[in-house]
């Protein structure tokens, strides 16, 4: 199985997981409102839903590891790049996108909350 099969194996599993799972816990980040449900976090993937509100930006990114996402809404997003670069990324409700390691910030710049769960290999 590839690592993308296999990501999106698991993150068929995390979009089955319900609250009642022992491993799923919720946090806020307080210094951007950002919310991040994380339903299982192991030595070999973490998976997660972020919630970004519009007009929020995430703290800096680094070294986010190569990843499977999902967008569970639509969704409008800017990319900050630790070398200048800023990149516009649109999401449609469903879509799937395999994403390398990269460092960054994101801001929803979309007009309503944007959603997406995301399955980080370690």
């Amino acid at each position: 199985m590839t690592k993308l099969g296999f990501a999106a194996t698991l993150l068929s599993i995390g979009l089955c997981a319900r609250a009642a799972m022992a491993q799923e816990t919720a946090k806020t980040d307080k210094a951007s409102g950002r919310t991040v449900t994380v339903f299982v976090d192991n030595e070999r993937v973490k998976v997660y839903e972020g919630r970004f509100p519009p007009g929020e930006k995430s703290p800096q990114m680094s070294k986010r590891p190569d990843r499977v996402e999902f967008a569970m809404t639509d969704g409008h997003m800017r990319h900050y790049y630790a070398d200048g670069k800023v990149e516009e990324v649109k999401w449609k409700a469903g879509d799937v996108k395999w994403s390398e390691r990269a460092t960054y910030q994101q801001e929803n710049i979309g007009t309503s909350e944007f959603r997406v769960r995301v399955v980080q290999l370690k």
